[in-house]
């Protein structure tokens, strides 16, 4: 079985955060993100991954080419036209071999290993909402098959969301799918949907079979990170004593990142080379080389080398800025969503 991992998102609504981290980099309890994904396909015994990346995502190579558990290829999509272009990209680089397809925005903690054995069709997860319904692609379902698939539609004909989970027993149908949508050039909102496809896959009598995911956490906005990074560190979270200053778990902290004087925790995660003395913090994400003094942060993001002094609270801080009340436009990043 091979996996693509599309990569190239440009992760507009985590900016300022994103403004020198690839999306798929930003760290969540520890880790970045596509390391998650990385480790959950390792772990299913897939070895051929193709990642797909924007021209300035030499930071994800260097990433996972320091791995030595799998054999990575790139693609390089220079237009941001959507998941199925970029998945359309890597028609070149698969076989009939069965394929798994993951976003590689989102951190998933439901178990799908089944899709790496003997697939006997095609596989999407899908996933129950309550609300929002626009804001996803939407399956409908009849006697355990997917008839209908709608990419974000005005007027929602389900509840149950596509997950962003995909097996394959071959990649064929769904290659000739995405060549017939960008041969035709054929876009919703803008772009070549993967969702556009899996429909005309059903329209030409494929068999698409849904199966539940319950437990997944789409990183696209800095609310959603936490929700993650809260999540994690109940699972994964670990204790530590720092002298001097008050740990509550769950947390995560860098071996090499100094705590000084300071209240950490619960649900905090910090960095490789952060700096962070008399301040008190919760429910946050503090990325490397940050420096804060004499600080109250709760539910924020603090990019890498972001410097904070005094009190910030609630406010995605940009890379590099200094924050601080006396500054002309308030906090650096608070052009951004305010989160809790």
């Amino acid at each position: 079985m091979k996996a693509i991992i599309p990569v190239a998102g440009s992760g507009s609504r985590l900016r300022p955060l994103t403004l020198e981290t690839p999306k798929a980099m930003v760290p969540v309890a520890g880790k970045p993100v596509l390391e998650y994904l990385l480790d959950q396909v390792t772990g299913m015994g897939i070895r051929d991954v193709v990642l797909v990346i924007s021209p300035s995502g030499d930071a994800i190579r260097r990433f996972v080419d320091r791995r030595d558990d799998l054999e990575a290829r790139y693609v390089v999509q220079r237009e941001p036209l959507g998941i199925g272009h970029a998945v359309h990209l890597c028609a070149d680089l698969v076989d009939d071999d069965p394929l798994l397809v993951l976003l590689g925005d989102v951190i998933y903690l439901s178990d799908f290993a089944f899709l790496a054995g003997e697939p006997s069709g095609n596989a999407i997860g899908v996933k129950r909402v309550a609300g929002y319904l626009s804001r996803y692609g939407l399956v409908e379902i009849e006697d355990g098959r997917i008839t209908r698939l709608v990419e974000k539609p005005d007027h929602p004909v389900s509840n149950l969301a596509i997950a962003g989970i995909y097996g394959f027993s071959s990649p064929r149908p769904l290659m000739e799918g995405l060549e017939t949508l960008v041969r035709s050039g054929r876009r919703t909102r803008n772009e070549y949907q993967l969702t556009d496809a899996l429909q005309w896959m059903v329209e030409q009598g494929e068999h698409l079979v849904p199966f539940e995911v319950d437990d997944l956490y789409d990183c696209g906005t800095p609310d959603r990170l936490l929700e993650a990074n809260r999540r994690l560190l109940d699972l994964n979270g670990g204790r530590c004593d720092i002298p001097g200053s008050v740990i509550i778990p769950p947390v995560d902290i860098a071996s090499d990142a100094r705590v000084h004087r300071s209240v950490i925790g619960p649900h905090v995660a910090i960095s490789s080379r952060a700096s962070v003395a008399r301040t008190v913090i919760r429910d946050a994400i503090i990325e490397s080389h940050a420096r804060i003094e004499n600080c109250d942060l709760r539910g924020s993001i603090v990019a890498p080398h972001a410097v904070l002094a005094d009190t910030v609270r609630r406010v995605p801080v940009g890379p590099g800025n200094p924050a601080s009340p006396d500054s002309p436009d308030g906090p650096a990043g608070a052009q951004c969503e305010v989160f809790v």
